[in-house]
Parts: C-alpha cells; structure tokens; sequence
C-alpha cells in the first residue's frame, strides 16, 4: 500500500522541457535541459509523443521534486493499436531527427469529476488498488464541478480531495481553489458528496452566488472514518426544491461505531426565502460518533413563519446510538432570534450529546442557546468581533477584542482538529484555544488571521 498524489486543474500545458539525463530503470529520475516553468508539481503528468518509430504518446506520472531532480513513474503509452508500446524510459522517446523529443507536464485530471471516475474505476491507471489516493487541487481556474458523487472507492485504502498547500485559501473567500458551479446538481443533491468510507475533503472554497443547487458537502450511506475540514462554503440564497438549503449535511445512517469529523469550517450567509429550513451544519440520522469543533457560522436566516422547519447554525438529531460532541463553535445567527424559526444549536436527537465552549448571539430563545457551563450566550455581534462582516466582504477572522479568544477547550490533535482556518496550528501557541474556526490568539498574529513570526537579532 503507498500514497498516490494526482493533480487536478485546468491547465494543461504547463511546462513544455527536454529530458537532459535519466536514470534509473523506471521510475526514472530526469534532468531537464531547462528547469520546467510555471507551478510544475507532484502529481502532475509528463506526456511525450514518439516521432521516430512507434509515433506512441507516452504518460508519465510525477512522484517526486528534488532540486533538479524529477522522478517519474511510467503509467501508459498509447499508439493507437498500431503497433505494441511499453514502458520506455522519457530519455529515449525521440523526434524524427532521433533527438530526445521534448514532453509536455500538465494536469492529471481537469476537473474534480474526472478524478472521481478513476476513483471509482476497478481498474486505475494512475494508482494501485490498495493505495491512499490523494486528489490535489490547483487554482488554475475556478471549478464548475456541479456535483460530484464519491461512490465506490473500490479497494483503495482511503480517499483525500484536498488542495495543493500553495494555493490554499486564507481563510476567506477569493483567495484560494473555488468551487463555483454554474449547473444544478439536482433535488436534494450536494455539489461534493461521499458514501465512501476513509475520505476526506479539506481546504476549498465552496462559493453558491451563481448556483441554486440546495447543498454544499453531502455524506450518504455508512461513511465511517469520513472528515470534513478547513473549508469555506458561503452565499447560497433563494429558494430550495426539497428539503431546504444546507451548507454541510449528513444523511447518512452510520453504525454506532462509525465516526465522521466536522473540523474548522466557515460557513456564512445561508439564507432560505420562502418555506423550508435553512442550516449552516445539519446532522440527519447518524447513528455513530459524530464530532463538530472549531466551526465559524454565521448569517443562517429563514422566512419561514413555523416552529418545524427553522434557520439553524447547527442541527444534530440522531438515534439513540449517536454520540454528538459540539465544541467550540460560533453559533451566530446575525439577525435577533425572536422567533421559534431561528436557532442556534437545536438538538432534536435522542443520543448523547456533550455540547460545550461554544458561542451563540442567540438572546432570547434559551432552549437553542449554547449549552454547558463554558459556553458563551447572549452575546452581541460586536463581543464576536468579526474582522469584516460587509455583506460581499466577508472576513471571519477574530478582530482583537472578540470574546471568543481564549475562551475555547484544548480538543488535542485527532484528524487535525488543532489546524485552523489559516494553517496554524493550535498547539503550538502559548495560549488557550480559540472558539471558531480562527485561531486568533497566538504570539505575533495579525487581526486578519494571517501568522508571522518576528525573529531579533541578538
């Protein structure tokens, strides 16, 4: 079992070089005449066209970066059934003058779509059947996936879409890989959902403006081992088709020794416009262990006019068999919670549920407050202290006076609950953990979340 990184993106043409040197007896570690320009990176592809014999376009896949030094692993050549092709090192693929012929990197898979495909392939090209496969994102262009359904993993050990580290956003929207869809993912239907177990979806922008698909990230089936972080999914208004309009939303069953983690998320201005229910994080059935820390909500608004179908930062109501833990979280609704259709935390299950450190600006509906001895009610959106909450705008971080600084719980290092918003790590500071999804409090932070170390000079 190994780990395989394949690239997604829009740019298929990233760099086009020479071999220079090669050695090795596949994989193979080439030197480039030139070093290849533009963000070349591992799990990118390396195609080459023969043009001295079997004229066989070879792919390669790029495993390695060290200095000058580019392994890649031979994955197919294809000729077209003329004639029978094979692994051939990239050095002695040639050009009709019988040079070394000049290759071309690009990106594995062009869209998300794509990758899940081959995800759910039985017989994959780019990886083994028992490997830990990752999907890694570049910002070459917004994605327009609409919906994209993880639904056999087949034998693979586990399953990450995430995003390449340098083109990670900031903690706020625009900055980092953008899921934008243009299309309608159909009644009910998420833009990314999993019923596979061991996945994981981590670092995007899930941006609604320009769609009125009802769903951002959706988990179905059993979904053990299945984890939810550090991304941003914001500005789904209108009118849902069925069933409301929610950020984040489990209808999967579970088994009670299943757990799934919903880590270090923002989530804003998720508003239903006529008569259904709108949430930021809906837990739906789940029968295991679901654990919700470290997650920013804010603007969640219905105009619904009943008690049923409400607006809820976030919603859990399992069986009897689930296991809620709801820590450090910010419940903030923006508008005041007069009505029985606006809540903070609305626990409708019959599980066991151990809620604590939270926040909810929730003022006057007790029963949906923040519950436990450590959390925060009753507060204002000014004691939250966004840095920018302009409607287009948005910057979640935590402004200096936020009450929520400090004022979380230590929930330690498992599925990298303790990594925020911005990539800091939580525990590597001298202070007291943050409620939200922004760790804001840590020697030589800025107001807008961004980390930086002052070294002097002694």
């Amino acid at each position: 079992m190994a780990t395989t990184t394949v690239s997604i993106g829009s740019n298929q043409s990233i760099s086009t070089v020479t071999p220079s040197s090669c050695s090795g007896s596949g994989p193979w570690t080439v030197n480039f005449s030139s070093t290849p320009s533009g963000n070349v990176a591992v799990g990118d592809i390396y195609v080459a066209q023969d043009e001295s014999s079997s004229f066989a376009t070879f792919t390669f896949l790029l495993t390695a970066i060290s200095g000058s030094d580019y392994t890649l692993k031979y994955l197919s050549c294809d000729d077209g059934g003329m004639m029978s092709c094979g692994s051939t090192s990239p050095c002695d693929i040639y050009d009709s003058f019988f040079s070394t012929v000049a290759g071309t990197f690009k990106r594995a898979f062009s869209t998300i779509t794509l990758f899940e495909a081959m995800v759910d392939d039985a017989s994959p090209t780019y990886w083994g059947s028992t490997d830990d496969v990752v999907g890694e994102c570049h910002a070459d262009s917004a994605f327009t996936d609409s919906r994209v359904q993880f639904t056999n993993k087949q034998s693979l050990a586990s399953v990450k879409l995430t995003v390449n580290s340098d083109d990670r956003h900031d903690g706020t929207a625009g900055n980092g890989v953008v899921i934008r869809p243009t299309a309608y993912a159909g009644s009910d239907n998420g833009i990314i959902e999993s019923n596979i177990d061991n996945f994981i979806v981590e670092w995007f922008e899930l941006d609604f403006t320009n769609t009125n698909t009802t769903k951002g990230i959706v988990l179905r089936g059993t979904n053990d081992d299945n984890i939810i972080r550090n991304n941003i999914l914001h500005s789904r208004t209108g009118s849902p088709t069925a069933n409301g309009i929610f950020a984040i939303h489990v209808v999967a069953t579970g088994a009670s020794s299943d757990t799934l983690s919903i880590l270090n998320n923002i989530i804003y201005d998720w508003r239903e416009t006529s008569d259904d229910t709108a949430s930021g994080i809906n837990i739906n059935q789940w029968a295991g262990t679901v654990n919700i820390y470290n997650n920013t909500v804010y603007n969640i608004e219905s105009e619904n006019s009943g008690s049923t179908k409400a607006a809820t930062c976030f919603r859990f109501n399992g069986n009897a068999n689930q296991v809620a833990n709801v820590k450090n979280n910010i419940a903030s609704l923006l508008i005041a919670s007069t009505a029985a259709e606006h809540r903070a935390y609305w626990d409708t299950g019959t599980g066991t549920s151990n809620v604590d450190y939270n926040l909810s600006d929730d003022t006057t509906n007790a029963t949906y407050e923040a519950q436990g001895a450590n959390s925060l009610k009753d507060k204002t959106l000014a004691q939250i202290d966004f840095v920018n909450t302009a409607a287009g705008s948005e910057d979640l971080h935590l402004d200096t006076d936020s009450v929520c600084r400090e004022a979380g719980v230590d929930l330690g290092t498992t599925n990298g609950v303790n990594i925020d918003i911005d990539g800091v790590d939580r525990d590597a500071t001298d202070v007291t953990w943050d409620i939200g999804a922004d760790q804001a409090s840590e020697a030589g932070a800025d107001t807008t979340g961004k980390a930086f170390l002052i070294f002097l000079d002694t």
